[in-house]
């Protein structure tokens, strides 16, 4: 019979999951946790945007710069409608399984006043850009 640990042991040893999936070659569907994710362009644009700077806050104004360009009703609130969307479409593709909320809340971070983050482990998430 294998103890606890050694069974840790070897879970470690295996290929660590990957929780987030994003490709240039699909920019309609994210991955999220073996699930595809439908994302809109705008959507995907965020995401792509935050995976290239993932750890980091990106600021409000750099995602409006970025992403609507000269738009002049482009306003922070819309990012955050963005964000909470996505994370929505993740949830009910995971069949809205209550105990992925926190993790899902922790990977898309909002930091208020500041920007977004994408706060994910370099071997969670995989890009193909």
């Amino acid at each position: 019979m294998q103890r606890k640990n050694d069974t840790e042991n070897l879970n470690s040893n295996q290929k660590p999951k990957t929780v987030l999936e994003i490709s240039l070659h699909r920019p309609d569907r994210i991955i999220f946790m073996g699930k595809e994710v439908k994302v809109t362009t705008i959507g995907f644009s965020l995401l792509y945007l935050l995976a290239q700077h993932k750890g980091k806050v990106v600021s409000y104004e750099d995602i409006l710069r970025k992403l609507w360009e000269d738009e002049t009703d482009a306003i922070y609130t819309r990012i955050n409608y963005h964000i909470c969307k996505i994370k929505k479409d993740i949830l009910k593709a995971l069949n809205n399984k209550s105990r992925y909320l926190k993790k899902i809340g922790n990977i898309f971070k909002i930091v208020p006043g500041r920007g977004l983050m994408l706060d994910i482990k370099e071997k969670e998430l995989e890009t193909n850009f």
